[in-house]
């Protein structure tokens, strides 16, 4: 398997050569001064200084990215306010944002949207940051731009697409004391108007025995290599055109327990094989009269292999499992396009858009009785959006409004009207306030998906209705002179989430489940934040988010024995930095707390309430540069407290890893990366 990864990673590499050629570049990347805030693209009708978009956009830049020694997006995103990440060994991570599942948020790769759920999650850590320069979330239904499955956020992972010199060069090895191992580089040439960039990960973890036999464990063997070729062409300042295309490999490894060890002994053991292929192109420019006209193309896709062996230890011989073997695959195919004016001379600027969005699920246990294939099913979205934003009142206030129309092949059409305002009543003070109707198409897994053996009895539903949802959101900012030496902020924000016809796994029979439409599901909640600012030397910031779970039992308990309507967690997170002048060393703490959550079920005939328990992620980390920054060396310690698991029990949770006790991470462990970076004059 590792000859064909590289073998189809070199094709993709030939990919942009053989249309290109050489290569190029305008401008370059650089790490931003703490001062200076970062341009956004996600949701914006033109690229736009984040403190000016009308929605409230986080970014998560390269610096931030490095100096947390995050390999992928799963870490870097386990410390972030408003997301939670839940475990599972073999489906991976599984993010929400406000209390909305992994369904309902879209992760994009430059626009693009990411395929392969498993469970309703994108794995989050699948998908590498080698070659991401920034990271881009944004909070509540973004159905207006993006469509179905962004009804919670988006998040957008932006690779780098510059470079400040002709010829660069950087190899990134990492080490933890977990059994992690880790291999990055990334090269790139600039020749007159192109630019060629390829960026290589591999990544090995073999994790420490956590038990006498050390076959069983918590944490499973994993191996991932990958790799991204980006050709960028820059005839004008006018004018901009990418071709770009990557390659994912992952192997799984879950090693059952020794059976019948003084006779014969044997085990059961399963590989997972995780392929992930992307190929996108896009281009962008201005048109006469400042318009901004952007249009992309983009492929791809996913496919899941596992294989099932019984072991024999006395002669080392492995046998294929009859009927335990299995494959699955998605493919999505995008074409989008959008015009847009945001010019600051004009009163009203417009954005107009149409996409296309097909995608397609294969595999054995996919059953559509319409189908004309066996084992495949598809959908297709056709979206027709506008938007049109105003300024009054001297520019003090921005109002923006705008409508998706959304045709699906399965369910019909749908609109989803979307307002934003942003007010500025003085200089120190920022309000946004928002809503916007989301619609999420019941996934082809949700809808067709059968799965039967000994120990799965899980079946799809061809009758389920799409979910739409309703999401405020309303924020306040206060922030200090940020020219001066010192500056502070202070952001309080409120949101509510409702969802309609929400599709859970549902119980029908014991140990049975079925894809179901609960009559609604909401999240409400809120936090206040607050941003410190010392020259170049210190930045603080510190979170505290208060977020209500719907408690669908509520309505059904009866008079005598009420039940609330929400079940409410807190978390609290710190992000903290000190730096020597020039950034050339720095200590960084981040940590997050993750409070306990309450939730009730029936057991029986009998209401009961759990929870699930809180814990801290604490790591500290520091660092500098040498040699120009020719070396950087980055040390330190995740998980200092070294939480592996928690309570959180519940009959009604599904999957793998569900009980008693739940892992969260892998522990406390020690890390140490270094980086050369070599480039022409």
């Amino acid at each position: 398997m590792s000859t064909s990864f590289f073998l189809r990673l070199t094709a993709a590499a030939a990919v942009p050569l053989i249309a290109g050629g050489a290569v190029a570049q305008t401008s370059a990347d650089t790490l931003p001064d703490s001062r200076v805030a970062p341009v956004v693209i996600t949701a914006q009708f033109t690229p736009t200084d984040a403190r000016q978009t009308v929605n409230s956009v986080r970014v998560l830049d390269r610096r931030i990215i490095e100096r947390r020694g995050s390999v992928n997006l799963e870490e870097l995103l386990q410390t972030e306010p408003n997301l939670r990440i839940a475990q599972d060994p073999m489906l991976g991570s599984a993010l929400s944002i406000n209390g909305m599942r992994g369904e309902n948020v879209k992760i994009l790769i430059d626009g693009v949207p990411v395929v392969g759920r498993l469970n309703g999650s994108v794995d989050a850590g699948q998908l590498p940051l080698g070659a991401v320069q920034q990271v881009e979330i944004i909070e509540g239904a973004q159905s207006l731009l993006y469509g179905s499955e962004a009804s919670a956020g988006v998040i957008n992972l932006v690779t780098r697409k510059s470079q400040p010199h002709r010829i660069e060069a950087e190899a990134s090895p990492q080490w933890e004391s977990n059994g992690f191992r880790n291999w990055q580089g990334r090269a790139g040439v600039r020749m007159g108007k192109f630019l060629f960039q390829l960026t290589g990960n591999a990544l090995d973890f073999q994790p420490l025995p956590d038990s006498a036999g050390a076959r069983s464990q918590l944490w499973n063997p994993k191996t991932q290599k990958s790799g991204r070729a980006t050709l960028r062409f820059s005839p004008s300042e006018r004018l901009d055109l990418r071709l770009s295309g990557s390659l994912f490999s992952e192997r799984i490894d879950n090693l059952g327990p020794m059976l019948r060890p003084r006779f014969r002994p044997y085990a059961f053991d399963d590989y997972y094989f995780n392929d992930r292929a992307d190929l996108t192109l896009h281009g962008e420019g201005w048109l006469q009269g400042r318009w901004f006209w952007q249009a992309t193309a983009g492929w791809n896709r996913f496919d899941r292999i596992k294989n099932s062996y019984r072991f024999d230890f006395e002669t080392q011989e492995r046998k294929l499992l009859e009927g335990q073997q299995d494959t699955a695959a998605a493919t999505g195919w995008l074409v989008r396009t959008t015009v847009a004016r945001d010019r600051s001379d004009r009163r009203w600027n417009f954005l107009l858009g149409a996409e296309n969005f097909i995608e397609t699920a294969e595999g054995a246990r996919i059953i559509d009785p319409n189908s004309k294939r066996s084992g495949w099913a598809s959908s297709r979205d056709l979206g027709l959006f506008a938007s049109a934003k105003a300024v009054f009142f001297e520019r003090r206030l921005t109002l923006q409004g705008g409508a998706r129309w959304t045709l699906n092949s399965l369910y019909g059409s749908a609109l989803t009207p979307s307002v934003w305002l942003l007010w500025k009543p003085a200089a120190p003070w920022q309000v946004r306030l928002s809503y916007a109707n989301g619609f999420r198409s019941p996934g082809l897994k949700e809808l067709f998906f059968n799965f039967i053996d000994i120990n799965h009895y899980i079946v799809g539903n061809s009758e389920l209705r799409p979910e739409y949802s309703d999401n405020l959101r309303a924020e306040v900012r206060w922030q200090s002179d940020e020219s001066r030496p010192a500056s502070w902020g202070l952001t309080t924000w409120g949101f509510y989430n409702r969802v309609r016809d929400r599709i859970i796994l549902a119980e029908f029979a014991p140990v049975q489940f079925q894809y179901a439409n609960l009559r609604r599901w909401e999240t409400v909640g809120g936090g206040m934040g607050l941003s410190l600012r010392l020259g170049e030397w210190m930045r603080l910031r510190s979170d505290v988010v208060l977020t209500g779970f719907f408690n669908a039992l509520s309505e059904e308990a009866a008079a005598e024995t009420p039940l609330p309507r929400f079940n409410w967690a807190p978390d609290w997170v710190n992000d903290l930095t000190l730096s020597l002048p020039s950034q050339r060393a720095y200590f960084t703490l981040w940590h997050k707390m993750t409070g306990a959550t309450p939730y009730f079920f029936q057991n029986g005939a009998q209401l009961e309430q759990r929870k699930t328990e809180g814990w801290h992620l604490l790591n500290v980390a520091v660092g500098g540069n040498l040699f120009q920054q020719r070396l950087r060396l980055n040390t330190g310690v995740k998980n200092l407290l070294g939480t592996r698991q928690i309570r959180a029990t519940s009959r009604a949770e599904v999957g793998h890893g569900s009980g008693d006790l739940r892992p969260v991470h892998w522990g406390r462990t020690f890390f140490i990366a270094t980086t050369v970076y070599l480039h022409s004059q």
